[in-house]
């Protein structure tokens, strides 16, 4: 099956908007700074070539999708990505994360924050998911205070990962 599409999702300050073949570069280029892959499970560099071929696949899988985050108010250009992936349709569950603010510019603004509840509230009101979780090592307390702060709740802990889970209200 290949991907639904999903129109850009709009908050105050930030749109979310699915990633693109266009993309690829900028993103490359953030998930492989040093402070950022640090925070990935899998943090070794991508290569170009691993990146593409990553993408060929996601572009044909309707249970996983990255969106890249705008900055709508002052900088007027993508900052950062999330992610809502692993999808279980039939059992209304998915995964939340690949979340990073790639421009330096735009950390600490609360736009990860407000990135995270709009996909939020999205996967629960027009996904319909009943449930979120996140996995985030437990040494990452940005991701965490930001997940924490969205209504995720600590499940449990394993091998320095935290599992969160967030239901739907």
């Amino acid at each position: 099956m290949t991907k639904r599409h999903i129109d850009a999702i709009r908050g105050q300050r930030v749109r979310l908007r699915l990633l693109a073949e266009q993309d690829l570069p900028m993103t490359l280029a953030w998930r492989n700074k040093d402070h950022i892959r640090r925070w990935f499970i899998n943090s070794a560099p991508i290569m170009p070539e691993q990146h593409y071929r990553w993408f060929v696949q996601y572009c044909e899988r309707d249970d996983d999708f990255v969106f890249i985050v705008e900055e709508s108010e002052e900088l007027w250009k993508p900052i950062g990505q999330v992610a809502l992936y692993n999808i279980d349709w039939e059992r209304k569950r998915a995964e939340f994360g690949r979340m990073l603010i790639g421009e330096p510019e735009a950390a600490g603004k609360g736009l990860a924050r407000e990135a995270t509840r709009l996909l939020l509230d999205y996967a629960f009101s027009q996904l319909d998911m009943e449930e979120v979780e996140a996995n985030i090592m437990r040494a990452n307390v940005r991701s965490l205070a930001v997940c924490l702060s969205c209504g995720f709740f600590e499940v449990e802990e394993s091998d320095g990962v935290k599992r969160l889970v967030r239901t739907a209200r």
